[in-house]
């Protein structure tokens, strides 16, 4: 069975899913159906996928895309949510401190990192422990009314001048009552490319939202951009 035909079948199983009213099955074969679809570039099936997402409360965007090269930096790296892809500790090693509140996230991460149980809202480091700290799509994990002190945790454990480095994604008030936003990545490394798609229950969060915490907890912005529905900043801890 070719590409195109398994997509198909994949659609055509997850609809009659759908009709049974067994959503969490239709999901699977959705998910699978829209890997497939994307690394074959088949826009029509693509659509489609998205489109049934939506008939069962779901809201995908399209692609993502993100490249990475290992992170310039001399001392220790805390990865927050480092644990699933492990994307920072795949790309930096033995330098990455991952932590991550769910221990069955980290045990089934394959990469160098020193991987511990921890919540980034009640760090249990020491002040001025780590030269950089690092957030891949991590704070959309993270409830909303912790951000503000996971950002005052990571002040308190970066050293003077250490990097904070946030990957995250848009996601905007919702005009009807979806349950859960998707957004789905293809992240290229130097020596491999990871497709995975990250999901969470719907909170309201973008760009300037983080912009403003930082600036509450005296980060300086050294850098940013954003494209289509993804976005980065790069933040410096002032003393």
């Amino acid at each position: 069975m070719n590409k195109p035909e398994k997509i198909s079948q994949l659609i055509e199983g997850a609809e009659t899913y759908i009709k049974s009213g067994n959503h969490g099955k239709a999901q699977q074969k959705l998910y699978q159906a829209f890997s497939m679809a994307n690394k074959t570039q088949n826009v029509e099936a693509t659509n489609k996928i998205l489109d049934l997402l939506q008939t069962i409360g779901l809201l995908a965007t399209n692609l993502q895309y993100v490249e990475l090269k290992p992170l310039k930096n001399e001392g220790l790296i805390l990865d927050i949510g480092g644990g699933g892809e492990g994307i920072v500790g795949r790309l930096n090693g033995e330098q990455v401190v991952a932590i991550d509140t769910r221990e069955e996230e980290l045990e089934g991460t394959q990469n160098e990192a020193l991987k511990v149980v921890m919540d980034a809202s009640d760090l249990k480091f020491l002040p001025d422990s780590f030269h950089m700290c690092t957030a891949f799509f991590s704070f959309m994990y993270i409830p909303k009314r912790k951000h503000l002190k996971v950002f005052e945790e990571v002040y308190r454990v970066l050293t003077e001048n250490g990097k904070f480095a946030v990957w995250d994604v848009r996601i905007p008030a919702s005009e009807r009552k979806f349950k859960e936003f998707i957004v789905p990545l293809r992240i290229t490394l130097p020596d491999e490319v990871v497709e995975t798609g990250y999901g969470v229950k719907w909170q309201v969060q973008n760009m300037e939202h983080f912009k403003q915490i930082a600036h509450q907890t005296r980060f300086q912005v050294v850098n940013e951009w954003s494209r289509e529905e993804i976005f980065h900043l790069e933040m410096i801890k002032q003393g």
